[in-house]
């Protein structure tokens, strides 16, 4: 029995023309054996490699509606994600962050099954152990947060279309969809499932750390309270007079210049994070799109067909026009 509900699946891709043919199949079948109605939208987040063109090959199998996002350059996971969740028309949609995902069929189905039930956010948490860098993470970035966010790593989502709504009409321009869903006050549920991948990103190690770092100074005030903690740092100082009037004490290089790297370590930490802070606002006021958008390609089912049967008429009328011999 298919559900009578249009649904959505979006996944990101960069560098994906050697997976993607194969995902794609994967996702129709699962969508159109599930669903009755159904559309894959692929984000092409500035690939230099043939990703393109193996989408519009692919297309040419598929039982739904495809549409390709092209971005001119990387622009990263958020970004390109929201782009994709901008284009999507379904009453719930998938998010997949990224085609070497694992997730089995009967999983994405539970996912639906569990939404339908009053939960308009559904996340598949992998079930195998995190690496110790995402568990520390998430464990400081849940602690030091003004909300109370819970977050774990996430590689597959499973959204309403009143959740996506909220979400997308928040005003920020950084754009972190797993707090944005909390913080827009929908009940969600997590789901574990197995996954030999142990929810790994497959980005590079350097744009982790560029978000994790967005991620701790928008969704909490850890760099302010650092800043004041850092102040404390005079302290040092006043034990110098404190040393220097009432005990015997020898003055050193080593001791001076312990004490100026105390001291030049935190001012530099704080202009740092007032930096940091004087950027994103920045961003908000200047108001420039999140991304851009090179082309939107849609394959859609009927038009497949129709190219189809326009290439057979086109072989039967020049076997009908070749001289006999």
């Amino acid at each position: 029995m298919k559900y009578k509900v249009f649904v959505s699946f979006i996944a990101y891709t960069h560098n994906g023309g050697g997976k993607v043919a194969g995902f794609l199949k994967a996702v129709d079948d699962y969508l159109s054996s599930t669903f009755e109605c159904h559309e894959i939208i692929i984000v092409n987040d500035g690939s230099t490699d043939s990703t393109a063109s193996e989408v519009e090959s692919a297309s040419r199998g598929l039982n739904g509606n495809l549409i390709l996002i092209n971005l001119p350059w990387r622009h990263g996971l958020e970004p390109a994600m929201t782009a994709g969740l901008h284009k999507s028309v379904g009453d719930f949609v998938y998010e997949m962050d990224s085609i070497d995902t694992d997730c089995p069929d009967d999983f994405l189905r539970k996912m639906y099954e569990t939404a339908v039930t009053g939960f308009d956010i559904v996340a598949g948490v992998p079930e195998a152990a995190q690496s110790m860098s995402s568990r520390l993470f998430y464990r400081f970035i849940n602690r030091v947060s003004y909300a109370d966010l819970h977050m774990t790593s996430e590689t597959v989502r499973l959204a309403s279309r009143r959740a996506i709504n909220a979400m997308l009409s928040l005003k920020e321009k950084f754009r972190y969809r797993k707090a944005l869903y909390l913080l827009t006050g929908y009940p969600k549920k997590n789901l574990l499932y197995r996954s030999p991948s142990r929810g790994r990103s497959g980005r590079p190690w350097y744009e982790d750390l560029d978000l994790a770092l967005d991620v701790v100074i928008g969704y909490s005030n850890i760099g302010i309270k650092a800043i004041h903690f850092l102040s404390a740092s005079l302290a040092i100082g006043g034990w110098a007079i404190y040393g220097y009037f009432f005990e015997n004490v020898i003055e050193g290089w080593t001791a001076i210049m312990v004490f100026l790297s105390c001291v030049f370590s935190g001012l530099f930490f704080i202009l740092g994070m007032l930096g940091e802070y004087i950027l994103r606002i920045l961003n908000e006021v200047k108001g420039r799109p999140y991304y851009t958008v090179s082309s939107v390609k849609v394959f859609s089912e009927t038009a497949n067909a129709a190219k189809a049967g326009r290439v057979g008429r086109l072989e039967r009328d020049s076997q009908a026009t070749e001289p006999s011999r």
